[in-house]
């Protein structure tokens, strides 16, 4: 049987010096529950949509599509990007799940996109006039990857040896053209944007087809790269490593272009050993954390997208015109948090892709299914199919579905894609494959997740486990081991979340002590063992990290567990005038959880508080806040004391 080593090292993946790796994990969520109705709305929406994939396949056959995004300004498009991340995520979803549906789908893209090149091994949107120019290598990075994570679930050794192929005939256009000697042109001279981060970010799928080949050249390419510094002007891979500034003091600071650098940047430091860039990047996660991470686990309050010193400027007052919070933003600090996760086993990355996901990233589910008409530079054209993820979220009292981010028409003018819609998914395999980690001499439990899970180790040996909980929206959770292929005692990791400040587990009925980070259990496991743990149910008030943030004095919010509580406008009058609600010393709040009011039936979370002067004051989950993208629905998490 195939390890799970060998299955990603097909895709390029590396787990060298991984403290947490990834498992073998296959999920199947039971009917009614919330995260098997996230991925039925994910597949129904999106990744099923067959006549999609040919659409973003098509565009690599319309000469020099991306040349110019329209007409009246001079710059380039993307929608080279969509097949790729798309495919990415799609694969991290059929990874987990096993969707033969899926898979069978997936595959058809994949021959499809493979008689899509230029007739010289170029996987392009971009005419070879402005070959390597604006986003081309954004989007020939996001082939590559889409390729490779395909690589990973590929059942089929003779498509594997063409997609290699493929892929090393495409990377080596790209090395023909990009480089400091005479006749080439500077990695982060190749872009017009954001000093070079764009195009850098490629680094990444360069180290994983090291790794699936062996081929010096790819290295080599990779190494000169990282020598670049990610962008111009000193670099952020250095900035990293110094440890001096945050993020968003670096010279450029485009959230999303420079964490996919990160992430190339630890695929390197893992295949080379440098300790220098492993602990770049580490530091990088660390800072950001404290520096640009929102309540709702997202970064960029600056038009959406840039680092601003966001656990600071997140309680900011909102105009008409903001956006923030980007969805593309969302996914990708999840996804390095995995990596950093990976790295370090340190549980605050868990916890952070445990907070975006319940928060910014389900509140970007377009469960009510709004399509709306968009605006395009001066242009509207209405969008023929719903987008199933919004683009921005908000914190103070706004409305979602305000704009599409990265919004490329397709060449008949009528339908269109966004960069957000087409990442979404990953946030979903994120979520999924941190689930179970193998860790020494046995697995980590990082995120509850209701249903049957099974988790299979680097050793060939495997676990299974049946999960009965609501989590997050009941803090109660009950394991069961079903099965087991071990005979010898193993360690079972279980996380404690830094929020709860009181917890309870057992162990085959057996209190046990809990410990602040990760509770160590080791023993001879076998099938009906149980585990039950019990988080922290009370409410709490969450202050402004920095009391000189924009209106700190002003706001507050409310959390129970890893969810934000946000006022909606169909529930009550909290998104703009003050709760008024007092906390203890603690930050406890009295309240209740209660049944959804019938205008927001779909409401995962319902909590009631009582204000100064005794009146009700209702609160849902934020990710179910603001579904009708109006003012019907206006809401907010940070709201006024």
């Amino acid at each position: 049987m195939e390890n799970i080593n060998e299955k990603r090292s097909r895709g390029g993946a590396n787990t060298s010096g991984d403290i947490m790796r990834p498992s073998d994990i296959k999920i199947k969520s039971p009917q009614g529950a919330h995260l098997n109705s996230d991925l039925n709305f994910i597949d129904r929406t999106q990744l099923y949509n067959v006549w999609l994939w040919k659409k973003f396949v098509e565009q690599y056959r319309i000469y020099g599509v991306d040349d110019w995004r329209d007409s009246k300004r001079n710059i380039g498009g993307w929608r080279g990007e969509y097949w790729g991340k798309m495919m990415r995520g799609a694969c991290m979803i059929c990874s987990v799940t096993g969707d033969d549906t899926l898979y069978s789908i997936l595959t058809d893209s994949v021959r499809d996109m493979l008689t899509a090149t230029d007739g010289e091994g170029r996987f392009s949107t971009y005419s070879r006039e402005c070959d390597c120019m604006r986003w081309d290598l954004w989007c020939r990075k996001y082939v590559l990857l889409g390729f490779q994570y395909y690589l990973e679930i590929c059942r089929d050794e003779t498509l594997e040896k063409e997609i290699v192929s493929a892929m090393c005939a495409h990377a080596d256009r790209i090395i023909e053209k990009i480089g400091n000697e005479e006749g080439k042109t500077p990695i982060n001279k190749a872009t017009g944007n954001h000093g070079g981060l764009n195009s850098s970010s490629i680094l990444e799928p360069f180290v994983r087809l090291y790794n699936i080949t062996g081929e010096k050249r790819y290295l080599d390419f990779a190494s000169y790269i990282v020598s670049e510094g990610g962008c111009e002007n000193g670099g952020v891979f250095d900035l990293a490593y110094e440890d001096e500034k945050a993020p968003f003091e670096y010279p450029y600071v485009k959230a999303y272009e420079m964490m996919s650098c990160f992430e190339g940047l630890i695929e390197y430091a893992r295949v080379t050993g440098s300790e220098k860039y492993r602990n770049a990047a580490i530091r990088f996660g660390y800072k950001l954390l404290k520096t640009d991470v929102t309540v709702i686990g997202c970064c960029g309050c600056y038009h959406g997208e840039y680092f601003d010193n966001s656990a600071k400027t997140q309680t900011k007052p909102v105009t008409p015109n903001d956006i923030m919070q980007e969805t593309c933003v969302t996914v990708t600090f999840m996804k390095l948090c995995h990596q950093l996760l990976r790295l370090t086993g340190d549980r605050v990355f868990a916890d952070a892709i445990e907070r975006s996901y319940y928060n910014a990233y389900l509140g970007a589910l377009n469960t009510h299914s709004v399509v709306k008409i968009k605006a395009n530079y001066g242009k509207d054209t209405p969008a023929y199919f719903m987008f199933p993820f919004d683009s921005y979220s908000p914190l103070r009292a706004d409305v979602r579905g305000k704009k599409v981010a990265g919004l490329c028409y397709f060449d008949d003018d009528n339908t269109n894609y966004g960069c957000c819609v087409a990442i979404g998914s990953a946030g979903f395999g994120v979520l999924s494959q941190s689930a179970v980690m193998e860790s020494d001499n046995g697995f980590a439990i990082n995120h509850y997740l209701a249903g049957e899970l099974c988790a299979q180790g680097t050793d060939g040996g495997s676990m299974s486990f049946s999960v009965d909980t609501k989590y997050p929206y009941s803090l109660n959770v009950k394991i069961a081991i079903e099965n087991t292929s071990y005979n010898e005692e193993k360690t079972l990791r279980f996380r404690i979340p830094a929020w709860s400040k009181k917890t309870k587990v057992t162990v085959c009925g057996e209190a046990v002590e809990v410990a602040e980070d990760y509770l160590n259990v080791t023993r001879k496991w076998q099938a009906g063992d149980t585990i039950t743990l019990s988080f922290d149910t009370n409410v709490y008030a969450v202050l402004p990290p920095y009391s000189d943030g924009p209106d700190a004095d002003k706001c507050v919010a409310f959390m129970r567990g890893p969810v934000m509580l946000a006022a909606d406008a169909r529930i009550g009058d909290a998104v703009y005038t003050p709760a008024n609600i007092e906390w203890s010393a603690d930050g406890s709040v009295n309240a209740e959880i209660v049944p959804a009011p019938k205008s927001v039936t779909d409401a995962r979370l319902c909590v009631r508080m009582k204000n100064s002067e005794g009146a009700d004051v209702t609160l849902i989950d934020y990710s179910s806040a603001g579904k009708t993208q109006d003012e019907r629905s206006a809401c907010a998490v940070w709201l006024l004391k």
